[in-house]
């Protein structure tokens, strides 16, 4: 089962209700996350985090990183991919690319995700919806991500990145994009269902331990 973490709703910059998109991902198969900043009853529920600078990054990831399922943060500064990629609290590094003609991920950054266990993010709307010299490059930018964490070994969390129903993918659909665009079956398999499952138990254990007063240390 496709484990979708990166979906919004109308309670952020989505269009739909939380029951709706859940009713639409139990009927494709995929398992529904959603990534308001708003704790929702029986789905998954995440926080993505928006920062112009480390400083702020770092404050809120203190403050989030414990109130949620999972955190992701919306990269593409290379101070803002690098200080992600370091921190074990995060669980996600999305869109490292944006704004940028590289992929965002360089010796560092892969070096550190793979390190510190942060996932980086590829949403599969991004490309989708991308055309002509934009979806080349989205290509490209997502060919040299796939590349480097052969190298390297960070782990890849693939996700639709949906503001609205139509863009919720299935299982076999997401599979069938993944190996199109050069991830082998076992690739697509750990970055759409394996990867995205341990990064939510990660979570969830990290959270019991600390509600029993043990102090977690930190990557």
């Amino acid at each position: 089962m496709f484990t979708d973490l990166h979906v919004h709703s109308l309670h952020s910059s989505g269009a739909d209700t939380p029951a709706c998109l859940q009713r639409l991902a139990r009927s494709m198969g995929t398992e529904l996350c959603l990534c308001d900043g708003v704790v929702h009853e029986g789905i998954a529920s995440g926080v993505e985090v928006h920062a112009e600078s480390r400083r702020e990054l770092l404050g809120d990831i203190r403050r989030y990183w414990r109130k949620f399922d999972f955190l992701i943060v919306h990269g593409g500064s290379m101070e803002i991919n690098r200080c992600a990629a370091r921190d074990s609290r995060v669980d996600v590094l999305v869109h490292p690319y944006a704004g940028r003609r590289d992929c965002g991920v360089d010796t560092v950054v892969a070096r550190e995700a793979a390190r510190s266990g942060v996932a980086i993010g590829i949403d599969l709307e991004d490309v989708v919806a991308a055309r002509g010299a934009e979806r080349a490059r989205l290509l490209s930018q997502v060919g040299e991500i796939l590349r480097l964490s052969r190298k390297y070994g960070f782990r890849i969390a693939v996700s639709t990145g949906a503001r609205c129903r139509y863009a919720l993918r299935g299982t076999k659909e997401v599979m069938a994009l993944l190996q199109c665009i050069g991830f082998t079956e076992e690739e697509a398999l750990a970055a759409s269902q394996h990867v995205p499952r341990e990064l939510l138990e990660k979570k969830r254990l990290a959270r019991r331990e600390v509600g029993r007063g043990v102090r977690l240390a930190q990557g």
